[in-house]
């Protein structure tokens, strides 16, 4: 079955700075905290990209790990199947990220 509803031309990854959700896995990560009830989930979600934030010897791990994040989104979503991949492959979806700065307003992409 094909969905048909996805005529879009792009997708935009959109991570922000200042992010709760990968400042709280950073010192997750940093602290080994355990958090309870549902909050793991986005925490192993994101876990990924700070740890290869972490690798590179980024001195703002935050920001770092905020384009890890979006990177990482973009790279599974080319690569989601049965739709996207294929898409992405005939040339006729594109997948990109960015970076939104809350204090400006711009997006950079990543």
């Amino acid at each position: 079955m094909r969905l048909f509803f996805l005529r879009a031309p792009l997708i935009l990854v959109l991570g922000h700075d200042n992010c709760g959700a990968v400042d709280a896995t950073v010192k997750a990560l940093k602290d080994k905290t355990e958090y309870p009830g549902h909050l793991p989930a986005p925490v192993n979600a994101i876990k990924p990209a700070v740890e290869l934030a972490s690798k590179s010897g980024a001195k703002d791990l935050m920001a770092a790990a905020v384009q890890a994040n979006v990177r990482l989104a973009v790279e599974r979503l080319k690569a989601a199947q049965p739709l996207l991949q294929e898409m992405v492959q005939q040339k006729k979806l594109g997948v990109v990220g960015g970076v939104y700065s809350l204090a400006t307003g711009k997006v950079a992409l990543v």
